[in-house]
């Protein structure tokens, strides 16, 4: 089939706003112009496998909300694509809180902005996981199933929709707390032991002393155990391009 502008230019929209969404693809060191030519070439192979859409008797604020509602529906599917990373970021929250090190941040250089050490960690853990594994491929090939589910310029909101993306949302804080569930309970069973040990020996200063142990049995803790949460991390993963084809399908009214 021959190539239409029209189908490439729709597609290069959709496939732009879900990258723009991705992490490590949207990242500020990420070159622009190199994710602008992935989604050029994208749609440069997707788009000729697409019946033709044509934008000629369309006035101007028709193609405005078509490009409006392209953008909206690639940046939702970018948004579902995100969630592991998005419980990965709870989950250093939780164990930089649990472990005592929230006052203690470093510059993210992929959003050039402070965060703490766990979630940073745990970050770059999601990244390597889908990098290593290839799930990056699983992700646009879901992203080119949602084409044939939900054709160009289709889409609509619905009650089933608004479910099915809360219910991805609540999902996250399930992972976030298996990813961070031995710290909290390291620093569970740590406070535990300083409080009888307060009871037992008055004159040892509690507060004091337990800060140093909740961090280092903390930090051993989730260092021993970064490959259960990876294995967490590819799960959520692996589930993503099946999302994504299944939130197009609700998208499209089916």
């Amino acid at each position: 089939m021959d190539l239409d502008f029209y189908n490439w230019f729709l597609v290069f929209v959709r496939m732009g706003a879900f990258l723009l969404a991705l992490p490590f693809f949207s990242a500020v060191n990420f070159p622009a112009t190199m994710r602008i030519a992935l989604a050029g070439l994208s749609a440069l192979l997707l788009s000729p496998q697409l019946p033709p859409f044509h934008l000629a008797h369309l006035d101007i604020f028709s193609l405005v909300g078509l490009f409006v509602r392209e953008v909206s529906i690639g940046l939702l599917l970018g948004f579902i694509g995100r969630m592991a990373f998005y419980a990965a970021d709870i989950a250093g929250v939780v164990i930089a809180n649990e472990l005592g090190l929230n006052m203690g941040q470093i510059l993210d250089p992929t959003t050039r902005q402070s965060d703490q050490v766990p979630g940073l960690i745990l970050f770059f853990l999601a990244t390597l996981t889908m990098l290593t594994l290839d799930l990056h491929h699983g992700l646009l090939l879901g992203l080119a199933r949602t084409f044939e589910v939900l054709p160009l310029g289709g889409g609509h909101l619905s009650s089933p929709l608004f479910e099915v993306v809360v219910q991805r949302c609540a999902g996250i804080f399930t992972v976030a707390l298996q990813i961070s569930a031995p710290a909290i309970a390291t620093s569970f069973v740590i406070t535990v032991f300083f409080a009888v040990m307060g009871r037992a020996v008055p004159q040892m200063s509690v507060f004091a002393e337990s800060f140093g142990v909740r961090i280092a049995g903390g930090l051993i803790v989730f260092g021993f155990t970064l490959q259960i949460a990876s294995q967490y991390i590819a799960n959520q993963l692996r589930r993503l391009p099946d999302d994504l084809v299944g939130l197009a399908q609700l998208l499209n009214g089916g």
